[in-house]
């Protein structure tokens, strides 16, 4: 049997103790029998309390490093994000319930700002401060995110034993012999109820990662893992049964997905809901809540959307709950559990959630502040060094995707040379513009202007496909826009993305060296108006070298026809490190010499929405 008090300093044990009573961690090959052992002469035992009671679950989830309210990647403060702000709402909400409350986490936790790239690469030998900061608030347990990989096992190891809390991974197995490789869940007893934690992650890392960062690894379809253990849980004595998951529902609202009604909506009814475009099993959440007996809340991630409250029906007709507090230290999940005692066990008989949202009221907790501040105002010096100079600036988000642009161009440039001096020189590339708010400045660039327009820790593949896989693949690509009239342009230019579903800015690439357009007043499937290299059309059995980074390489975003290619190199820096690289090495760029005009689209969208501002687009039709 492991036992928290084994993984925990004695300090953090006691705290731990007072907050939330005892606590086991438990694996597949050993069933809890009990937690403590005491020596002590016995006693006459106290009148047992069976009176029902509330459990608060509190959750947090994809904080992605952001601890203080504050934007790397622009440099300005933004009220609406960070742990710190979180923790306020953490501790006056366990104030209101302190015997009786949980705290958890669904991941993707050490990766996605520069905070987290700092304490990864650049000065990984101290203490991780997220660690540092979900240590003080006491964290019951954390469910691994895909994005806890990007740094490789030793990275993730180094946080896991900084962390006063277990990592969950239950279908995360070791490659050799299908025995655990992480801790598959964990028992806590609160108010004399003992609940289990399932921790679950999106069995997508197995395609989106680099190889030699899972090493040794296999990633299982949750939903048959969670079948496997939470039987085991009960038997273990669970009377409540979260499972954490970093993966969320495989739909979405096809109304307004902000709406806290709409997620209330009958999963059956494929009228209300539309597919997400997943990899297979990525998001299991709902199918879980529906299919696994003793489930009482789906705690999930991955999909960054506040979800306040999902209630999926079982078929035997039970409920059970679901939430998601969305991304970046947004909001906190509340979950309200009401348990009563049925003469054998505790069990859930009435169930509640809510998420509460982060804002400009909301003051930063200043303990956590206190114990991480060294470590923001490091961050903050890191992205602020000057690295390289530009002409005149290059144009992200809308401006820069509506058109040929000259900062997509400057991405793909990054990208094939990068390739090149690995030995592996490519006939094209395809990228995409992350951010909406970003752009290469004029004059002086920073660290944190060359982050910014690729805010992701993508590194870089060199595949071998055909002219058919670059077909498919550019006519997926169209997806990104609804079906558009050339006379009647929507009165935004975010509202000619398409709606239902909604495809992330990330899936919507821009290739160098091909020339390809698309006319968008076509229907989707047959908007790929020409497709040629050299000059000459693509023929299907055509072999070309492409690079794009490892999460397109890997069939992400829907593009599965990638993982039809073969895998020539693969980098081991990040596409952002190659940015800024380049950027060092090539000072005073010019976007006009940059931009290659490869690439048409029909209706021209950037000359009624952005000309007035930027002035017009050396690739933009000439009127």
């Amino acid at each position: 049997m492991a036992q928290g008090r084994g993984l925990l300093n004695r300090s953090s044990f006691l705290m731990r103790a007072l907050r939330t009573g005892t606590f086991c961690l438990v694996g597949a090959s050993s069933l809890m029998t009990a937690c403590d052992s005491n020596d002590d002469p016995p006693v006459d035992p106290a009148p047992v309390d069976r009176s029902p009671r509330t459990l608060t679950v509190l959750q947090t989830s994809d904080l992605h490093t952001n601890i203080f309210p504050w934007d790397y990647f622009s440099g300005k403060p933004d009220a609406k994000r960070g742990l710190a702000k979180v923790a306020t709402l953490i501790k006056q909400e366990r104030a209101k319930n302190p015997d009786c409350t949980l705290l958890v986490d669904t991941g993707d936790t050490i990766q996605g700002s520069p905070l987290g790239t700092y304490y990864a690469q650049v000065d990984n030998a101290s203490k991780h401060p997220m660690a540092t900061a979900m240590n003080e608030l006491g964290y019951a347990a954390m469910a691994m995110g895909n994005h806890e990989f990007n740094y490789g096992q030793d990275v993730l190891n180094k946080f896991k034993g900084e962390a006063n809390f277990p990592l969950l991974g239950a279908n995360v197995r070791k490659a050799s012999d299908g025995s655990e490789a992480f801790t598959p869940y964990v028992m806590v007893t609160v108010c004399d109820v003992k609940v289990g934690i399932l921790g679950l992650v999106t069995p997508g890392v197995a395609t989106w990662e680099r190889k030699d960062n899972i090493t040794g690894l296999r990633f299982d379809e949750p939903l048959e893992t969670a079948k496997t253990y939470v039987p085991l849980m009960k038997q273990a004595g669970a009377d409540v049964v979260l499972v954490a998951i970093h993966g969320g529902p495989d739909k979405q609202p096809t109304g307004s997905a902000s709406s806290p009604e709409s997620w209330l909506a009958d999963y059956a009814d494929a009228t209300k809901w539309t597919d997400r475009g997943n990899l297979t099993a990525e998001n299991q959440a709902v199918q879980i809540a529906q299919q696994v007996p003793d489930v009482d809340v789906l705690l999930t991630g991955h999909t960054h959307q506040p979800i306040p409250k999902m209630l999926l029906k079982q078929q035997d007709g039970r409920e059970v709950l679901l939430t998601q507090p969305n991304r970046w230290g947004s909001h906190l999940a509340d979950v309200q559990l009401n348990v009563t005692w049925n003469g054998e066990r505790w069990g859930v008989d009435a169930h509640d959630s809510r998420l509460l949202a982060v804002d400009d009221t909301v003051a930063v907790d200043a303990t956590v502040t206190q114990l991480t501040q060294a470590a923001h105002d490091t961050t903050v010096a890191y992205v602020n060094q000057k690295i390289g100079s530009t002409t005149a600036a290059f144009v992200g988000g809308f401006p820069g995707r509506y058109v040929d642009s000259a900062l997509a161009d400057l991405l793909n440039i990054v990208q094939e040379e990068a390739a090149a001096e690995a030995g592996f020189p490519v006939d094209l590339s395809a990228t995409a513009l992350f951010s909406n708010d970003v752009a290469l400045p004029s004059g002086d660039v920073t660290l944190r202007d060359a982050y910014s327009v690729y805010i992701y820790d993508n590194t870089l593949y060199v595949m071998e496909i055909n002219g058919s896989i670059l077909r498919r693949a550019l006519e997926m690509n169209t997806l990104y826009f609804k079906q558009l009239d050339a006379a009647n342009l929507p009165a935004k230019p975010e509202d000619a993305k398409a709606t239902t579903p909604v495809v992330a800015d990330y899936n919507w690439d821009l290739y160098s060296r091909i020339e390809y357009g698309y006319d968008l007043t076509k229907p989707a499937g047959s908007r790929l108006t020409h497709l040629r290299f050299q000059g000459q059309d693509v023929k299907d059995d055509q072999v070309f070298r492409i690079a794009v980074n490892n999460y397109r390489g890997g069939g992400g975003g829907g593009y599965s026809m990638f993982k039809e290619g073969r895998l020539l190199w693969s980098s081991a820096d990040g596409v952002r490190d190659y940015v800024a690289r380049y950027m060092q090495e090539h000072q005073d760029l010019s976007p006009d010499a940059v931009n290659t005009c490869n690439f048409t689209l029909a209706p021209d969208l950037y000359t009624p929405y952005f000309q007035a501002k930027f002035g017009p687009a050396k690739c933009a039709p000439v009127r």
